[in-house]
């Protein structure tokens, strides 16, 4: 069994990776709303960390190739993104900082796992070159071949983790440390998934995992940042 993807005159890559963004920002929003933040507090921080995610994302995009310089959506440079937008929130709103970073984070891995159906479809972050059961098969553009299902993974893995986050946010009281452990799962998962990439060399640690090391490192940093500035302000 092999899953064909057609070539697209026109990719759907950008609206589908908007939309995911949208969906996980109402999944968040709902979350919040039920922990009772208030709506104004709600909009502020829903609008702050939206432009954060987007521009960080676009940013950990960037590329400057002999075809000129580009960029795209970064899964991780959004992650960064949405953990330093909820911490700006904080240092500016008192209102439930924790339930709005844990609500936030637990929503992250929905977004990524939403947003690889783009890639699946436009082609980008495929697997390596493989016939078996299941394979991506890309019928025209710059993409066509048989790859491994790494994108179907991909979407598998991090909607298993929002399931997981939801419930370890809900159920514990003390959601900084919720948050530690959602990063604890997200950051070791996406340094192995890195494997499957068609680019990855094969040496034991390539320059994608270095890369989701430091995205990773950051927003531990954000966080344990977050959680002493608003530990003192209590």
């Amino acid at each position: 069994m092999q899953i064909i993807i057609p070539e697209f005159s026109r990719s759907p890559y950008a609206l589908i990776v908007i939309g995911a963004v949208i969906t996980g920002f109402t999944v968040t929003f709902l979350r919040m709303w039920k922990s009772g933040v208030t709506k104004q507090t709600i909009l502020y921080t829903g609008l702050l960390t939206f432009v954060c995610t987007i521009i960080t994302s676009l940013i950990f995009g960037f590329k400057i190739t002999s075809e000129g310089i580009g960029t795209s959506f970064s899964g991780l440079g959004a992650a960064v993104g949405l953990i330093g937008g909820v911490f700006i929130s904080g240092l500016i709103i008192k209102d439930k900082p924790d339930i709005i970073m844990a609500s936030f984070v637990s929503s992250a891995p929905l977004m990524y796992g939403l947003a690889k159906i783009g890639c699946l479809l436009a082609g980008c972050c495929h697997g390596k070159e493989y016939n078996g059961p299941f394979a991506i098969v890309h019928t025209g553009g710059d993409h066509a071949g048989s790859f491994f299902p790494a994108q179907l993974i991909d979407m598998a893995a991090f909607l298993i983790i929002h399931v997981f986050a939801v419930i370890i946010t809900t159920k514990m009281k003390n959601k900084a440390n919720a948050v530690y452990i959602i990063l604890a799962v997200l950051i070791p998962v996406r340094f192995v998934l890195e494997y499957l990439r068609y680019y990855h060399d094969g040496s034991l640690i390539a320059s994608g995992q270095i890369t989701v090391l430091i995205a990773g490192a950051i927003a531990v940093i954000l966080v344990t940042v977050w959680r002493i500035v608003i530990a003192k302000r209590i």
